[in-house]
């Protein structure tokens, strides 16, 4: 049975605009990428039925990968201190007001962003986070970390701040995902969203990263971005774009490739790849 269930598959139209009219456009670990013809969506087609994906996410081992792949990862004390510096910035008016607040980190992981927040937020403040991966989740309870194992919608509280760090290309469908995010914002609550710009780039060739293909399975640009959150209610407060293809980074994929990983190298200040920090608002 489970040999059977790893290869399982279903072709899907675009997730955006619903378009059956798609480009190929790129090929990674046995999937494709393609581009949908009418929005300029990126997106996994065919991809993993919803039944695999939801195995790999709650284990993060990706068993219909040649070879197998465990994307569990480890904890990163350098992510946490790139957090309090982005979300100390970018909110820096909400720490200013010593007002407590309450803040849900959706997909938190080993609980970086939720130990970032912690030493942000005014003393009384209420910061959790949701994690659907067990091995993560577990990671952080046993460090003392406010991170629950589980999906959004099993968050009955509700709270002032919700973000969502990198989480948007694990979704298959990201217009059901955000009305659960409505549903556990207070009124006039406020989204901190961060992506990457993928499907504006004119070719796989100019992204300064893997793909990593199919735990990743949809790629959006800025104008998609916008869509999405106003269609559902939200105001854009600010778009903070940032750089990726830095020589650090360059330095990292060369290792990479020379590791045998499949990765394009893009020379420094070449790529308009950039990482998208959005914050918004409901009306």
């Amino acid at each position: 049975m489970e040999s059977l269930i790893s290869i399982s598959l279903e072709s899907v139209s675009c997730p955006f605009c619903k378009s059956n009219e798609s480009n190929f456009w790129v090929k990674e670990n046995g999937f494709n990428a393609v581009k949908c013809c009418e929005c300029g969506l990126i997106y996994v087609n065919p991809r993993n039925t919803q039944s695999v994906v939801d195995k790999a996410v709650t284990t993060g081992h990706h068993s219909e990968v040649q070879g197998g792949r465990n994307v569990v990862g480890r904890r990163s004390k350098r992510k946490v201190l790139k957090y309090q510096r982005v979300l100390g910035a970018i909110f820096k008016d909400v720490w200013s007001t010593n007002r407590t607040i309450s803040w849900l980190d959706i997909g938190a992981g080993f609980g970086e962003i939720v130990e970032a927040l912690s030493s942000l937020a005014p003393k009384g403040s209420q910061v959790h986070g949701i994690e659907p991966m067990g091995p993560k989740a577990q990671n952080a309870q046993r460090r003392g970390i406010l991170v629950r194992e589980g999906y959004l919608n099993s968050v009955k509280e509700r709270y002032d701040f919700v973000s969502l760090v990198d989480v948007f290309s694990h979704l298959p469908d990201f217009r059901p995902f955000l009305l659960e995010i409505k549903k556990v914002l207070n009124n006039g609550g406020q989204i901190y969203l961060q992506t990457g710009n993928i499907a504006d780039l004119r070719g796989s060739n100019d992204v300064p990263t893997q793909l990593d293909l199919p735990d990743h399975l949809v790629f959006a640009g800025e104008k998609h971005m916008i869509a999405y959150l106003e269609e559902a209610g939200f105001k854009i407060i600010e778009i903070v774009r940032v750089r990726n293809d830095t020589f650090v980074n360059f330095a990292k994929s060369l290792i990479r490739k020379i590791q045998g990983r499949q990765i394009s190298l893009v020379f420094p200040g070449t790529s308009e790849y950039r990482s998208l920090r959005i914050r918004a608002q409901l009306k």
